[in-house]
């Protein structure tokens, strides 16, 4: 079942002031920062296509989480840091072709 970037913006807003305990003013903002960033999932598949939408991929998810470390206190930086190694290390690995 696919989710509209609205979803998975509000989704991923929810388990960041979960997990760091974010005050109202700073949800607010990373809910903002979230919808930015948040886009449709692209079905095209060709190897030629995929590194090229990986890379862009990293680099919006880099300045996403960027912008969201500057409104977080140090204590929510050290945590969002975590939260995002955790979230690496739990994503399926695809086999290489």
């Amino acid at each position: 079942q696919r989710t509209t970037p609205e979803e998975r913006a509000k989704r991923q807003t929810e388990t960041l002031v979960k997990e760091l305990k974010l005050t109202k003013e700073q949800e607010a903002k990373v809910l903002e920062i979230n919808q930015k960033y948040a886009q449709p999932k692209s079905d095209n598949t060709s190897s030629a296509d995929r590194d090229k939408r990986r890379e862009e991929m990293r680099k919006q998810m880099d300045e996403r989480n960027a912008a969201i470390k500057v409104i977080l206190t140090d204590e929510q930086k050290v945590k969002f840091d975590k939260h995002l190694k955790d979230m690496q290390s739990n994503r399926p690995r695809r086999g290489g072709r």
